[in-house]
């Protein structure tokens, strides 16, 4: 299991970019990076461009619940994909006052409201290698089908933010 610091998730393509941490929300936390310049785009296995020069990143990271949000837009702010890391917490670390989550390997994506789940094998690997607990494991997959019902169903209330009030 590995910790994530909001701070630092993508920025290492990033030859110039932008940042802003929203902490005055109730459940959650909200970042927005804007990539004004990157080393190179980062295209998925598929052949989709999630990140070139202009585009965002916004990630929402959940209080009180096991995962977090990270959406990708273009430099026209639109949205290109949904990306959920299932986490065992999150939280807001004490000496850097930065967002983070512990990453529970199991991930969905959501583009043109297809979904999918990936990484379930390396959820099992660390189950295996005894990296991850049995509950953190029954957790980790409990929390995939909660969130795969209310991504289905349009529940999802951080799904719903409007998030481009928040791009400059």
């Amino acid at each position: 299991m590995k910790r994530k610091y909001s701070s630092k998730i993508f920025l290492d393509i990033a030859k110039e970019y932008e940042i802003n941490i929203y902490y005055d929300k109730e459940d959650y936390y909200l970042i927005v990076k804007k990539f004004k310049k990157v080393i190179e785009p980062f295209i998925t296995l598929n052949g989709n461009c999630l990140l070139d020069d202009g585009y965002f990143i916004v990630e929402i990271i959940p209080k009180n619940e096991n995962y977090a949000i990270r959406i990708f837009l273009n430099d026209k702010k639109e949205t290109l994909e949904y990306y959920f890391d299932i986490t065992l917490r999150n939280g807001l670390d004490e000496e850097s006052n930065i967002p983070y989550y512990d990453d529970l390997y199991l991930d969905i994506t959501v583009k043109d409201n297809k979904i999918e789940i990936l990484d379930e094998n390396e959820l099992q690997e660390a189950l295996n290698n005894k990296e991850i607990t049995k509950e953190q494991f029954d957790l980790a997959n409990k929390t995939k089908d909660e969130l795969v019902k209310t991504i289905k169903d349009k529940t999802n209330k951080y799904m719903n933010i409007n998030v481009n009030k928040y791009l400059n």
